[in-house]
């Protein structure tokens, strides 16, 4: 392929991809950002070397990052100025995409594609970048053995608006197209899975009306019902979720969870273990105000937040509040010495890594906290405690 050949067929996938991406309709002109990157598609062309000097690059960056504020790197670095940020992927990214173009005959097109989908799609451009790298998979190595991973690490990079519009729609576009797509009905199966996921998210934004989350809730039970149909004894593929199962484990689970464990649903009555042995319920807390809050001792925001835990808990009245900590720590010793040095004056629940109550309740990340009225209505889900949440759970409590 000589090298004009090279930049129309650049061109047009820089622009179809943004195209899709950004929803700009045929004749629209097209931003001179976007341009620069064809340009730079073309100009780089398919060099493997480029790729990997990027990655060297970026090793290099990540060692040389102090390990913690006031490390004896951080010193260093500061006494010269300021530290040199990450190497820039845009380079990279053309290589790789070059690469790709070359129609699967390159010997590093997989290589390229997963460059795409890992490194590169943790960056600013990310999520065009996982498109055409998950594409390429699909298309020139559909047996590769790693799609789970693939999968599950596109899906921790997605984001949700506090509307519930994805802020990666093209990796949204991907698992759509995975699941109506895939010749393989265990990747069409898994597309579902993913997408399922997406749209469970968008029934957890904030300030819907309840006819709009209740037709997102629709949405997702759609895309979860049936999901594992031809697959049902086939097993997850790794990576996709703890505690693996098949696919017909995860379509009740999703379906589950997404009756009981997204806004405006009715939490089941689950039970816990406290942390002296003593079995309770959820419903045991009927009446009252309850934050769950799923922590870890490993999980440095959870204990960072624990100060304006214990304000909450010292200003709100216990007979309308209740904290209710869920500890995911495998062990409940370290729970119970963690405590010890940190006062958590409130309800203590351990559960461990994999539970119930975590499954159903659709607990990946940490921390999680979720609010429920006094009827154990679900009022809104976060993993963290902005302003707005603290001020929902104030005005709830009255």
């Amino acid at each position: 392929m000589n090298t004009s050949d090279r930049t129309l067929i650049a061109l047009v996938v820089v622009l179809l991809l943004l195209a899709a991406a950004c929803g700009g309709a045929a004749g629209e002109e097209v931003p001179s950002a976007n341009e620069e990157f064809a340009a730079l598609v073309a100009e780089v062309g398919p060099d493997w070397e480029v790729v990997t000097d990027y990655i060297n690059r970026q090793g290099e960056w990540m060692r040389s990052r102090p390990s913690s504020p006031g490390s004896e790197n951080d010193s260093e670095s500061s006494e010269g100025g300021e530290a040199p940020g990450p190497p820039d992927v845009e380079r990279a990214a053309a290589a790789a995409i070059a690469i790709l173009e070359e129609g699967g005959a390159h010997e590093r097109s997989v290589d390229a594609a997963q460059f795409l989908t890992n490194q590169a799609a943790m960056t600013r451009k990310g999520d065009e970048y996982a498109y055409r790298g998950a594409k390429a998979l699909l298309e020139y190595a559909p047996d590769f053995g790693a799609w789970g991973m693939t999968l599950a690490r596109m899906n921790m990079l997605r984001r949700f608006r506090d509307d519930g519009e994805s802020a990666r729609p093209a990796t949204d576009r991907f698992f759509e197209e995975l699941a109506s797509e895939a010749e393989d009905p265990v990747l069409r199966a898994a597309g579902r899975y993913f997408l399922t996921l997406g749209r469970m998210a968008a029934v957890n934004a904030e300030a819907l009306s309840e006819e709009e989350r209740s037709a997102r809730k629709e949405a997702a039970l759609d895309a979860a019902e049936g999901l594992s149909a031809g697959v049902e004894d086939e097993a997850l593929l790794f990576g996709m979720r703890m505690g693996a199962g098949t696919f017909a484990d995860a379509e009740t689970d999703l379906i589950r969870s997404i009756r009981h464990a997204t806004v405006g649903s009715v939490v089941p009555d689950l039970n816990g273990s406290r942390m002296d042995g003593v079995e309770e319920a959820l419903s045991d807390y009927r009446g009252r105000v309850v934050l769950l809050d799923f922590w870890a001792t490993w999980c440095k925001p959870c204990i960072a937040a624990l100060p304006e835990l214990r304000r909450l808990v010292e200003e709100l009245p216990a007979d309308r509040f209740v904290l209710l900590a869920v500890s995911v720590d495998a062990e409940l010793e370290t729970a119970v010495e963690f405590m010890e040095k940190e006062p958590m004056p409130w309800v203590n629940w351990h559960v461990g890594m994999t539970s119930e109550l975590t499954k159903v309740l659709d607990v990946s990340g940490f921390p999680t906290y979720i609010l429920l009225d006094e009827q154990g209505r679900i009022l809104a889900r976060t993993s963290g405690l902005p302003d707005d949440f603290l001020a929902l759970i104030e005005e709830t409590v009255g």
